[in-house]
């Protein structure tokens, strides 16, 4: 069809133009669907700030306002990454602490730290602590606090660096996305390589300018200002994504975007 051919050609021209890669940093995690951990949509809290990003809780499947990312005979979205220059970190040895007591949540924080050096360092030249400890008062870098809300990080990249629980976890889900309790290992692994992608700079992907119009999602949390590949339906980033958080795995275009702004493992 007519109108297929000009989005491919807008994509194109889109991404031929851009410097360099981008994709900018969401700091809130969506919540997920009961069985399939695919993403509803998620509402723009207005009292959202660049540096400061908060969670909404999303509907899903079998509520009265559940909207699917997408409808059967639709064209499906491509590649996309969204980065903000701003937010880089300035070296690729980035610090790491946990805002709990020694020993509090010890497999769950196996969990994500596994999941983090899996993805994200597994595919650029990111070194993270090696020992995830406890914070200490003027601890820099990555602090994450655990709670039962929505996670979310309070900025993208490097804005975090030494931000008392700059980014927040949820390891109960007893009042945040209560679906997640019987995959509540799933969830965790999903939602921390969500939120380390805004704490590396990367943002929602819907907040992009040439969003496709079956993406439903409207944008949340702070934007990016570099395009750093086509549109990714697979990206931990992208709401539009129909697997939650594409259960913590990195897209092909995921990849390319970390090793772009981090470089080559």
């Amino acid at each position: 069809m007519k109108w297929r051919s000009l989005l491919r050609t807008a994509a194109g021209l889109a991404f031929l133009s851009a410097c360099s890669p981008s994709e900018p940093v969401g700091d809130a995690a969506p919540e997920p669907a009961v069985q399939a951990l695919e993403p509803a949509a998620q509402v723009l809290d207005p009292a959202a700030t660049a540096s400061a990003e908060s969670n909404q809780a999303r509907p899903m499947p079998g509520d009265a306002d559940y909207r699917p990312a997408s409808e059967p005979g639709m064209v499906r979205i491509g590649d996309r990454g969204y980065f903000l220059s701003s937010a880089l970190w300035p070296s690729t040895n980035i610090p790491v602490c946990w805002e709990l007591a020694p020993g509090a949540y010890a497999n769950e924080r196996r969990l994500v730290e596994s999941a983090v050096r899996s993805s994200w360092q597994a595919n650029s030249r990111l070194q993270f602590s090696q020992t995830w400890s406890q914070c200490g008062a003027a601890a820099r870098g990555i602090r994450i606090a655990v709670a039962d809300t929505g996670p979310h990080t309070k900025g993208l990249g490097k804005e975090l660096d030494g931000k008392p629980a700059g980014m927040v976890l949820n390891f109960t889900f007893e009042n945040w996305s209560r679906s997640c309790k019987p995959q509540r290992d799933q969830c965790i692994v999903s939602i921390a390589v969500h939120e380390f992608g805004h704490a590396l700079g990367f943002a929602h992907e819907q907040n992009r300018g040439d969003t496709p119009g079956e993406c439903l999602e409207p944008p949340q949390g702070t934007s990016g200002d570099q395009i750093l590949t086509p549109w990714d339906a697979q990206s931990v980033m992208n709401y539009c994504n129909p697997v939650y958080n594409n259960r913590g795995v990195l897209s092909n275009g995921d990849k390319r975007s970390v090793a772009a702004k981090y470089g080559q493992p």
